[in-house]
């Protein structure tokens, strides 16, 4: 009746597989950490791309107004400039009524 006899065959391949093959089982570990760890870098790195990506669109668009604004104070630092001149020379702003205006006929 040897026949009869079972074997816990799961016992059987964990004991061989700690006993035996323990560097195949820290390989195996090792290769797993590896696959988590790229799997996790790989998201980090997407997360991270898509926030530069923000930014850059951020840092543009405060470029231009920044642009715009030095134009803007380039304008008005012009117009109180010819102000001034025109307070010195006592130069007045034209009426309605003082302006005249010319028609060419063709």
């Amino acid at each position: 009746m040897a026949g009869n006899k079972r074997y816990p065959l799961g016992q059987e391949i964990f004991e061989d597989l700690i006993g035996k093959n323990k560097v195949a089982l820290l390989l195996l570990s090792l290769i797993i950490i590896t696959a988590l760890a790229t799997i996790w870098v790989t998201a980090q790195t997407r997360l991270l791309t898509s926030e530069q990506g923000k930014l850059i669109k951020i840092n543009r668009k405060l470029e231009s107004q920044y642009v715009h604004l030095q134009l803007e104070e380039n304008s008005a630092s012009r117009q109180n400039k010819i102000d001034a001149y025109a307070n010195k020379a006592e130069l007045q702003a034209i009426k309605k009524e003082q302006e005249v205006i010319l028609l060419e006929k063709k």
